[in-house]
């Protein structure tokens, strides 16, 4: 009699298939939480040992994020798939306009040089910019109504209004006709 040792090896990589795109939007920390990835799809020729992803954390950054899905089977071998998180900023900015504004007319019967102050803005991500309508540093007799516009990094917007009323305290003039 004689013994023979015949080897078997698996060299058949698995296969894997990431689950499909998922979209998210954020919370008040500008990031997602409690993103369902889902479960790929995976086989092999003889077993699958373990499914893994290289996302550890539960939470998402604005924008993209890649992950990438890896099987391993009984042997050793690897494959690899990715799949596609995209979060967006969907949370609009808050303002809260400056108070009201009270002037008083100049010999032109407008009021000029009339501090608005600053609006309070806030984000849950960034915000890009504070704008308002009021172009002129120029008020008229009367009430102006100033809208503040906030918006952020994603182009979410919010308005406020401010009221600047303008009084003519200056007195006329008269002459009396003559003698």
């Amino acid at each position: 009699t004689a013994t023979q040792v015949v080897t078997v090896t698996d060299n058949v990589n698995p296969t894997i298939t990431a689950p499909g795109a998922v979209a998210a939007t954020t919370n008040t920390g500008c990031t997602a939480t409690g993103v369902s990835l889902g479960t790929p799809t995976t086989a092999d020729n003889c077993t699958v040992a373990s499914v893994t992803n290289n996302h550890s954390s539960a939470t998402y950054p604005l924008g993209t994020t890649t992950v990438t899905w890896t099987v391993t089977d009984g042997s050793g071998n690897t494959a690899t798939a990715t799949q596609v998180v995209t979060v967006t900023d969907n949370v609009n900015p808050t303002i809260t306009a400056p108070g009201a504004v009270a002037a008083t007319t100049n010999t032109g019967c407008t009021a000029t040089g009339v501090s608005l102050g600053t609006p309070a803005t806030a984000d849950n991500c960034t915000v890009a910019s504070v704008t308002n309508n009021h172009a002129s540093s120029t008020y008229p007799l009367g009430g102006t109504t100033v809208t503040w516009t906030v918006t952020d990094g994603s182009g979410n917007t919010a308005t406020a209004t401010q009221v600047v009323t303008v009084t003519d305290n200056v007195n006329p003039t008269i002459t009396a006709p003559g003698a």
